[in-house]
Formats: structure tokens, sequence, C-alpha cells
């Protein structure tokens, strides 16, 4: 879609954890990245292995703490050329979509200094108390998501979290500022600052 003269041929990977409820929350975060240019490896350390390897230390905490409510870590292909996978992936969901009720989405999640934005408050006001109850060492930002405000860009279309947002279904988008390696061959892991991913992905 992005890349017109480009046959992108991916999948995602997607698993579960029970919870008590049938509500299901799905966390998503790209696992593409733009591959190779001009001989080149675009690795995408932050954009979007931050958000991939994010979802692996989640899933691998809610395996020993049982959630409340179900949770589906969708780790999803062809982001990079128009946001295939999640497309897919809410059109054919494995079960009733109508029992998701968020989508927490993690694109770029590792690059900055001590800001990562939480948009989507703008449409689900009802999040922002949850949100703003957070501990962390790290400050945690609203916006980017109000289509009036002419001061920062509006991401509420800019990744996965657009599938569920068109299908109706509340979203948050942890992410950060785009930065100086954003689609560049230099955004490497030595790039990322590694105490505020770590803080990231705990918080």
């Amino acid at each position: 879609k992005n890349v017109p003269d480009t046959t992108v041929i991916g999948g995602n990977v997607v698993a579960q954890v029970k919870g008590t409820s049938e509500k299901i929350i799905v966390i998503t975060g790209h696992l593409d990245h733009l591959g190779m240019r001009n001989g080149k490896i675009y690795n995408g350390a932050d954009d979007d292995a931050s958000g991939t390897a994010a979802l692996f230390a989640i899933a691998g905490y809610f395996k020993k703490n049982k959630p409340k409510h179900t949770l589906v870590f969708a780790a999803v292909d062809a982001e990079e050329t128009g946001m295939l996978g999640s497309d897919y992936l809410v059109k054919n969901f494995p079960t009733d979509i109508k029992n998701v009720v968020l989508n927490i989405n993690m694109d770029m999640i590792a690059h900055s200094e001590k800001e990562l934005y939480a948009s989507g408050t703008y449409h689900n006001p009802q999040l922002k108390k949850s949100l703003e109850n957070i501990v962390s060492p790290i400050e945690l930002l609203f916006g980017h998501d109000d289509p009036k405000n002419k001061k920062l860009d509006d991401w509420t279309y800019s990744s996965d979290h657009r599938s569920f947002h068109k299908a109706k279904i509340p979203f948050i988008y942890f992410g950060v500022e785009d930065h100086k390696d954003y689609h560049r061959d230099t955004d490497t892991f030595e790039s990322i600052n590694q105490n505020f991913y770590i803080n990231a992905v705990k918080l």
C-alpha cells in the first residue's frame, strides 16, 4: 500500500493469556521494519523491536500473574506498508471481537531521555484517570490525538492502533516523538536509551 512496487508476504504472531472475565485487551507491537535499502540494513531497534520485545516481557509477567481480563498479545506484521497485519487481525479475530474492550499499542518506546506519550485519551477520556495514577521515573505525557491541536501531530492513524480505532475499539498508543534515527539505518540497539526503555516497559 505505502510501497506500490513491493509485494509483502508476512504473518502475525498471536498468543493469549486467559483471564477470569470474557473481556479481552489486545496488546500490539509491529514486528516489521524497512529491511535493506541501498545495501544498508534498517534494523528498527526502536521502530519497532522495542514494542515487540516489550510484548514478550509483558506476556511473561502475566503468564505468572493471572490477569482479570483475557490478554491477547499480537506481534503484527506489515505496519510499515499500511498497517496490513493489524487490519487483518481485526477483520479475522480468532474469537468474538465484540469482547475486545481495549487495544494497547506500543510503537517506538525506547528512544527518549525522559518522555513517553500515551496517545488516545482525546478519543477515550475514560482511560485517562488510570494512566494518571501511574508512578514511574519517566514522564508520561498525553496528547498527539487531538486533530484540532496544531502544536502536536495527530498520531490517531499513525500505527497499528488505527485498525482498532476504525473498528470503534478504544486504544492507548504508547510512543515517543520522532527522533534523529527514525526510519534510518542508525536505529540500532546502540542508539536507544536502555534505562528509559526498561522503565517504559515497566510503565
